[in-house]
Parts: C-alpha cells; sequence; structure tokens
C-alpha cells in the first residue's frame, strides 16, 4: 500500500501521531503496516475526544493524591504535637528556672518517655530548691559571722575616728556658740535699750505679781525708784495701785492665771506724791513649754491727759445738749399751737411745712436727749435706781408706744414671753430705753411687710431678751463697730435710714453697767439678732447725779 520509503517511516514511528486532517482538525492517529497482505491500518481520533478521557482520569488521580496528602498532614500534626506539647512546656520551665524561678510545677501524665523525662526535671528542681535553701542558709550564717567580725573591726577604728571628729565639731560648735552668744548679747543689748528708754512704763514680774525687772519709764510715771518696786508685788497700795474695786482685780487674775489670757483696761492710779492718774494698762502671761505660767508683762500708759480732753468733751456736749433743749421745746410748742390752729386758721400748705418743721424738731430732741444719755454715760453721773418690776410689762409698753410705726410700715411682730418670769430689781427707765432702742432699730432697717420677733426667755439664772429681725443687716467687715458711738454701716447710710447711731452704744452701756452682757449675729439682707442676757437678780442701785431720759 506504501511505497518502500514510506513503509521504512512507518516502522521507525508506528506510534501515535498528532497531525490536522483533511479538514483542518486536529486528530491523532496510529499507522500499523500488517507484512503479510502488505497492507497499511490508519486508525484516527479527534484529539478533543482523546484528551478529555485523559484530563477525567488525571482530575480523578489529582483529587485522590491531595485528599491523601491532608490525611497524612493531620496525622502528622497531632501526632507531633502530642510529642512536642511537653517538650515545649519543659522548654518554659528551664526558662523560668534560669531566672531564678525555682517555684514551679511541671505536672505530666504520659507514660512515654517524654513523661519520664518531665517527672525527672521536676525532681531535679525540687533537689535544686533544697540545696539552695542550705546553701542559704549556710551563707547566712557566715555572712552574720563575717559582719559581726567586720563591725568589731570597724567599731574599733571608728572610735579613733569619732574621737577625733567629735573634738573637732566641739571646737565647731564652741566657736559657733561663741559667735551666737556674741551676736544674741548685741541683740539682747539692742532690746534692752529700747525697753530701758521706751515712753510706756514696763515691767515683768514672776507669776505673782513681784517685780523682778522695770524700766525707766516706771520711775517717771510712778514717782517710785527701782529699788522701791523690785522685789515687791506691784500695783497694790504700797505702791501706785489698790484704788479699783476688789472685783476688777479678782476679775485681772483670773484672766491673766487661770485663763492664761493678757488682760486689758484702765486703772486709776496714784503716784508717789498723791497725784491720781489713769493708766491703760495691758498685762500678759509668758509661758512655757507645759503652758504653765512663768512671768508676767506688764505695760502701761499715762492717759489722764486723753482722758480730761475726753470728759471736757463730754461735757460740752452735755451742756450744749442742755442748752438746746429750751429752744427746741419753744419750737415744738409753736409748732403745735400752728397745726392745732390756736393762731388762726393756715393753709394746707403751710400746714405740712409746720409738719415737715415739727417733724424735724422731734428728731433734734431724740438727737439731744442721745447726746445727754451718752454723756452721763460717760461721766459716770447716771442714777440706777431699780425697782421690783415685770420685764414683760416694760416691754408691752414700749411696744404700744412704738407700734405706730409698725403698722405704718405693715410690719408683722411677733412676740414670745416664758411663763413665769418673776419680777425683777430693774430701773423701769433704763429697760425702756433697752426695749425702746431695740424695736425702734428693728423697725427702721427692716423694709416694709417684713417680720419682727422678741422674745423674753428664763435661761436658769439669766434672762434672755432676742429682738430678730427680717431686715438689711449689717456687712461681716463693720461689725465690729455696732457698739460705737455715731456708728452706721455704709448699707445704711446709702439707704438713706434716718438715725443718729447712738442707740446701740447707749444699750450696750446701760447693759454693760448692769452686769449684763450684749452680743448679735448679723446677715446682709437677711436680718440681725440682738440678745441680751441679764441676771435674774436685776440690776445694782448706782448713785448719780442725772437719771437717763
Amino acid at each position: 500500500c506504501f511505497d518502500y520509503a514510506k513503509q521504512q517511516e512507518i516502522k521507525k514511528h508506528n506510534k501515535l501521531q498528532v497531525f490536522d486532517d483533511y479538514r483542518g482538525v486536529s486528530v491523532v492517529g496510529a499507522y500499523s503496516h500488517i507484512p503479510e497482505i502488505d497492507w497499511c491500518l490508519l486508525v484516527e481520533m479527534d484529539e478533543a475526544e482523546v484528551m478529555a478521557v485523559v484530563l477525567k482520569q488525571l482530575l480523578f488521580s489529582t483529587v485522590r493524591i491531595i485528599i491523601v496528602l491532608f490525611l497524612i498532614f493531620i496525622t502528622i500534626y497531632f501526632s507531633s504535637r502530642n510529642i512536642t506539647s511537653p517538650i515545649i512546656e519543659l522548654y518554659k520551665k528551664i526558662k523560668e528556672i534560669e531566672k531564678g524561678n525555682l517555684n514551679i510545677e511541671l505536672k505530666t501524665n504520659q507514660q512515654d518517655e517524654i513523661g519520664e523525662l518531665s517527672r525527672a526535671f521536676a525532681k531535679m528542681v525540687n533537689t535544686i530548691k533544697e540545696a539552695r535553701k542550705d546553701i542559704e542558709k549556710k551563707v547566712y550564717q557566715q555572712t552574720k559571722e563575717i559582719q559581726k567580725n567586720t563591725e568589731s573591726l570597724i567599731a574599733k577604728q571608728d572610735d579613733m575616728e569619732n574621737q577625733q571628729l567629735a573634738i573637732m565639731n566641739i571646737l565647731e560648735d564652741v566657736e559657733d556658740e561663741k559667735e551666737k552668744t556674741k551676736l544674741l548679747a548685741d541683740d539682747l543689748e539692742k532690746f534692752q535699750m529700747a525697753v530701758e528708754n521706751a515712753s510706756d512704763h514696763i515691767v515683768i514680774t514672776d507669776p505673782d505679781g513681784i517685780c523682778i525687772y522695770a524700766n525707766k519709764a516706771v520711775e517717771t510715771i510712778t514717782g517710785y525708784s527701782k529699788k522701791e518696786i523690785i522685789q515687791k508685788k506691784i500695783g497694790t497700795k504700797d505702791n501706785w495701785g489698790g484704788q479699783m474695786e476688789k472685783s476688777i482685780y479678782e476679775k485681772m487674775w483670773d484672766t491673766i492665771k487661770v485663763k492664761k489670757k493678757s488682760f486689758k483696761g484702765d486703772f486709776d492710779n496714784i503716784r508717789k506724791g498723791g497725784e491720781k492718774y489713769v493708766a491703760r494698762s495691758s498685762i500678759s502671761p509668758v509661758l512655757n513649754s507645759d503652758g504653765e505660767v512663768i512671768f508676767l508683762l506688764g505695760i502701761e500708759r499715762d492717759i489722764t491727759k486723753e482722758k480730761e480732753i475726753d470728759k471736757a468733751k463730754t461735757e460740752f456736749v452735755s451742756l450744749a445738749s442742755h442748752q438746746l433743749r429750751t429752744p427746741l421745746s419753744t419750737i415744738n410748742w409753736y409748732a403745735e399751737m400752728l397745726m392745732d390752729g390756736d393762731v388762726g386758721k393756715i393753709t394746707k400748705d403751710q400746714n405740712n411745712c409746720v409738719k415737715e418743721i415739727y417733724a424735724g424738731s422731734q428728731r433734734m430732741v431724740a438727737l439731744v436727749n442721745s447726746l445727754l444719755n451718752v454723756s452721763r454715760l460717760e461721766l459716770g453721773t447716771f442714777t440706777i435706781e431699780p425697782e421690783k418690776a415685770s420685764i414683760t410689762k416694760i416691754a408691752d409698753g414700749a411696744i404700744n408706744e412704738i407700734r405706730h410705726k409698725i403698722v405704718a410700715k405693715k410690719q408683722k411682730l411677733s412676740k414670745k414671753y416664758d411663763k413665769g418670769i418673776p419680777k425683777m430689781m430693774l430701773d423701769k427707765k433704763l429697760m425702756h430705753i433697752i426695749f425702746q432702742n431695740l424695736l425702734s432699730n428693728a423697725i427702721k432697717y427692716t423694709p416694709k411687710k417684713g417680720e419682727l420677733d422678741l422674745k423674753i426667755l428664763k435661761k436658769g439664772r439669766k434672762i434672755l431678751i432676742e429682738m430678730t429681725d427680717t431686715g438689711m443687716g449689717i456687712p461681716k467687715k463693720e461689725q465690729m463697730h455696732v457698739f460705737k458711738k455715731l456708728f452706721r454701716a455704709n448699707n445704711v447710710r446709702k439707704a438713706d435710714v434716718k438715725g443718729t447711731g447712738l442707740g446701740l452704744y447707749i444699750i450696750k452701756q446701760i447693759v454693760s453697767h448692769s452686769g449684763g452682757k450684749i452680743r448679735f449675729k448679723s446677715r446682709v439682707n437677711k436680718g440681725t439678732v440682738f440678745s441680751i442676757e441679764l441676771p435674774i437678780k436685776g440690776m445694782q442701785r448706782k448713785e448719780g447725779t442725772r437719771e437717763l431720759g
């Protein structure tokens, strides 16, 4: 079927061939020569059909291989993990031991070689721990002995050095103290010169008042020499003191020695030649570290001239006030006549003018009376004439007298009197002045429709009077001046509320002379509470040349 050359080619390439057929399609063909009949057998099949079968077999084989490989990997992973986990744990424990931590626990339940290794390792760690404890104990004992021996040697060596240092320190301290003593001596000398030449009378005494030091001014003011004063009790009738009432000196010693506070006050004293003078004194206790009085420091100043000037001013005010009373009374009298029509009918405008004149005259009369009372209080010429009286009735009398002002401002007044308050020895006029001024201030400085509250209570052996208002209040920084003459707070002056600034001063003086106390609490725009305490026995009689009115 073929020529000789073709036959030889078929023999040489007796295998599958890929070629394009007459259609141009890629096919797989196989040539086979049959010699007996000299025929050639040609078998052809499309390449796509052949390759489809081959690819299918190849894909199936690949998937099986992947599955087998994955199962092998999983088996190897868990097997290796079971082997390596105890080894990793053992490695971590070894690292801990390298850091010095022997307090570790190594547990394993495996029965293979790794488990045996872990248990052997744990046993080794325990052995090391025990050995370490023994070593530490021996090291501690040996260290202690070495330290003891070393300290002994150092102590012996240091003794000489310390002795040298101590000697040097002592020498340095002596030098420092010498310098300090010199400076202190200079300061003390300056201080002594200043005290010695001070214009004020200065004395230092022991706790019982025995003089141990006196400056030059003592001789100048009292007339007594230092020799006549030193080692004697000062301020007694043996020298310049003892001219006041006994109660004043008792109060002074109680303040200084018992309460251990400074005492300040004015004393009537007498010079060596018999001349009387007034001394303003300040006596202060000097305490030690245990709080005990070891010295007394007394400073006095002669204020006789100041007192005389004050007295002259007070007497002038008293005289001027007396002289003003007569023309004021005349003005009041004629104003009343004009308002009543006693001298003929006047027009409405004229009547209003007369009313203003009358109101102004009444304020002047009140001011003159207050000035007279102040001058009598300062001169000590006022009289206290107590008698059995009911303090609540005196209070009600003052309320009734001033009620029209409460009604005019539509204020609400409440009062509370304890039952069983006994009649007391009271000067009715003085108590009336107290209630009148308390009520007047409360009404004056409380706005319209404000609230007032008056209480009279029995507290043990004392009677407590409380006057509460909801008024303007007193600024905190000005409260220290409340009981001074002519004082009026800034908020009151700005509000243009009429007043003299003498009422509380008069109350304070009357209460003090009656053995009582007065205090107050106040907040701006919230109100004020004035509290007066009087002994239940009442006031004590006092002789004078004038009554307060």
